[in-house]
């Protein structure tokens, strides 16, 4: 009877032993969370779980995803990670599974691709790896959960030198048909007379570098010149030849090979472009599958333009072997300071749209 009972005892112990182990050893992932709603080719989209029980020393984690990949094994065995989107528009699954001495649970969500690429300036990856670059400026990122009130603040303080703003387009191939919309404007000092310019530059084909390229978009605005009175825009594109060094921008009167004029006159005077100090203009250009160039000023079409398509159909039928275009970096220049005593002109960016599926940002 006493062998019994004490069976009875050693067998209640290890229950209640196995019990209490296996309710200390069970996890469970209650959030799986990210970043933002939606996402652009290649961006590095934080994720990270919440997760209940175990000993967060002890916890490993296991990241999947249907397309994508993480940034680097640092990260694997973490709660949180970052996950690169593919350069494709899409919805995506990423799976993190939990594991505590063998209890394990797995938690999903959904991350959508919507386009080539947009920045709002909310992200704390704005000027990490394959963000934005500057020179000769000063940029104070606004962040902000709500996109109208988050921006970059640019102060351009060089002397005599343009202030820049780039982002390389080297995520994914970024060819014809595209569209770029760019909202900026200036605030609270803006040099007198001079550009906010804004370009697209194309890559250098490596063949035929007796070839004419095409190597630059550049559109120019004046928001403080009288437009009655004084040129307040010049838009056109520029050729390039890498064996002779020669480079020729669009002009009125142009000649096939040189590049033909996308408005004529090229550089001219227009209400359109007139900004005061914290106005938001909206700059928008696109080449279209048809290789036409439109223009769109605050959402309105300015102007259309077969200047890019003709020179494109004559370089094709007349150079063997002829390479389309292909984008290569997206560019915001300020002035710079006309002296070392002169105020610095000092701009912000809301947002920068591009497209390269067809559709057209207006």
């Amino acid at each position: 009877m006493m062998r019994k009972l004490y069976h009875t005892v050693i067998f209640m112990m290890l229950c209640v032993v196995a019990v209490s182990c296996k309710k200390g050893d069970k996890v469970e992932i209650l959030t799986l969370s990210k970043a933002g709603e939606e996402f652009y080719f290649g961006e590095k989209v934080k994720v990270w779980a919440g997760t209940q029980g175990g000993d967060n020393t002890t916890v490993s984690y296991k990241w999947t995803a249907t397309d994508g990949t993480f940034d680097g094994w640092r990260t694997q065995n973490l709660f949180e990670n970052l996950w690169i989107a593919p350069n494709k528009v899409g919805e995506y699954t990423v799976t993190a599974t939990a594991d505590h001495k063998g209890s394990t649970t797995t938690r999903s969500t959904s991350l959508k691709v919507t386009r080539y690429f947009f920045d709002e300036f909310q992200s704390k990856f704005t000027f990490d790896g394959n963000g934005w670059a500057i020179a000769d400026l000063t940029a104070n990122q606004i962040s902000d959960n709500n996109p109208l009130a988050s921006s970059l603040e640019v102060t351009a303080s060089t002397v005599n030198k343009t202030a820049i703003l780039r982002r390389d387009l080297n995520l994914a191939d970024l060819r014809i048909p595209l569209s770029i919309r760019t909202k900026l404007g200036w605030k609270t000092f803006f040099r007198a007379g001079q550009p906010i310019i804004i370009s697209l530059f194309f890559k250098q084909p490596s063949e035929n570098t007796n070839y004419p390229f095409l190597r630059e978009i550049r559109w120019e605005y004046y928001p403080t010149v009288d437009p009655a009175t004084t040129d307040s825009y010049q838009i056109r594109y520029e050729t390039f030849i890498p064996a002779s060094g020669k480079s020729t921008f669009s002009t009125a009167t142009a000649v096939l090979p040189n590049p033909l004029a996308l408005i004529n006159p090229v550089k001219g005077k227009s209400t359109l472009f007139k900004s005061l100090s914290g106005v938001e203009k909206s700059l928008a250009f696109a080449i279209d599958a048809n290789n036409v160039f439109t223009t769109y000023v605050d959402g309105v079409q300015w102007f259309s333009s077969n200047g890019i398509k003709d020179w494109l159909t004559y370089c094709k039928a007349n150079y063997p072997g002829f390479q389309d275009p292909l984008a290569s970096r997206f560019q915001i220049a300020y002035p710079g300071k006309a002296n070392a005593n002169e105020t610095s002109t000092v701009g912000f960016v809301k947002s920068v749209y591009i497209n390269n599926d067809g559709t057209i940002l207006k």
